[in-house]
């Protein structure tokens, strides 16, 4: 816990319970103990403190006309704290799907040692390879808002069938649920339930649960 707490980035921001990530790292001595306990607490109930749930949400404008929403992406400010422990889940998840075969080659984003560069290089090398006395036809696809509308019952049942087990299914059901509220120009909207997407900027945001 001490080690996840020193590697907290001091230029992110806080989240609504306003406990900034350069308070915890100069801290993380005194509340590492503290908040093992409650992390531990927290998984054992499945359930997320209503502070840590909370997310509020900023439009970041992209491309396009500044009048029209959809050309703005989402990302939501949620609490320092809880983003440690979802990233010691993510670790040990990780670690599980990894063992359990989940990944295949083609996979290289949210996989340890792999990114948009070795997916760019090994593609770049099968291009080659094929442009050898060959002509070759590529196909791209883009899932539009697919963070966005991603249902949370499917994303539920599909970690189930992952057999991860009644905890940390019943975890990250307690986290989707009753987070969210709009931030525009410093005026908010009042807290909203939503059925659907996960909140961009949480470490939990993966592409296996959300693919």
């Amino acid at each position: 816990m001490r080690s996840k707490l020193l590697a907290l980035k001091e230029d992110k921001a806080q989240g609504p319970d306003d406990i900034h990530p350069a308070v915890l790292k100069s801290c993380a001595d005194t509340v590492a103990k503290p908040l093992s306990k409650i992390f531990n607490k927290s998984l054992q109930e499945g359930t997320v403190p209503q502070d840590w749930k909370l997310a509020t949400v900023c439009p970041i404008f992209k491309k396009g006309d500044r009048s029209d929403p959809g050309n703005y992406r989402p990302v939501s400010l949620t609490s320092v704290p809880c983003k440690v422990l979802e990233s010691v889940i993510r670790d040990e998840l990780s670690s599980y799907l990894e063992k359990k075969g989940f990944y295949n080659n083609c996979q290289h984003g949210f996989v340890k040692g792999r990114s948009t560069l070795t997916n760019l290089l090994e593609t770049l090398e099968s291009w080659t390879n094929l442009l050898e006395g060959f002509g070759i036809d590529t196909v791209y696809l883009d899932y539009r808002k697919a963070f966005d509308t991603v249902p949370h019952k499917r994303l539920l049942e599909k970690i189930r069938s992952l057999g991860l087990g009644s905890i940390i299914s019943t975890w990250i059901g307690d986290f989707l649920h009753d987070r969210m509220k709009v931030c525009v120009h410093g005026s908010y909207s009042e807290w909203i339930d939503v059925i659907s997407g996960v909140p961009q900027g949480s470490v939990l945001c993966w592409d296996p649960f959300c693919s």
